[in-house]
């Protein structure tokens, strides 16, 4: 039976991927001990550390526990303050929310009766015209003339008013 074995080491294997800098201590022993709380720098977290918490630009890092388990009263104090910040920042935009909502609805119930009063308008208008276009039809079969030469009047007079007010 051959054994093969690789002849890239991981360093080498992935030149151009930065996160493969995570994995240079590692030497593939499983029976070394290792700190399990040191955590690579430069990727928002503090290198090292023993159950603390520690905040490196804006991100926090994961709190960690003792041997037993147990968290420290300083880290789980820290968690409580970073969990009210956050609870404060959240409640402030749901409320910005509520505002935005409250303001659309306001707006919406505003242009719904506007369009529903512009409608009657227009409706009303309507009625007005047709109206007004009966009788002026009536008129002209009462006196002989056609409606075209009633028409053809109107225009003529207008085109004097025009002039007139033009020149």
């Amino acid at each position: 039976m051959t054994v093969h074995t690789s002849r890239f080491t991981p360093s080498t294997l992935h030149n151009r991927d930065p996160r493969s800098t995570l994995f240079d201590a590692y030497t593939g022993d499983r029976n070394t001990n290792r700190n399990t709380s040191a955590s690579p720098s430069g990727y928002g977290y503090t290198a090292g550390g023993s159950g603390g918490m520690a905040q490196v630009n804006g991100g926090f890092r994961s709190a960690t526990p003792n041997s037993r388990g147990q968290y420290s009263d300083a880290v789980l104090s820290e968690l409580e303050n970073q969990n009210d910040q956050q609870l404060e920042g959240m409640s402030a935009k749901v409320k910005m929310l509520k505002d935005i909502t409250i303001a659309i609805g306001t707006e919406i119930r505003t242009s719904s009766s506007l369009a529903d009063s512009m409608n009657d308008s227009f409706d009303n208008t309507r009625v007005r015209l047709r109206g007004t276009m009966n009788r002026m039809l009536r008129m002209a079969e009462r006196t002989g003339v056609g409606w075209k030469v009633w028409v053809g009047f109107f225009a003529a007079v207008w085109c004097v008013f025009c002039y007139v007010w033009l020149f």
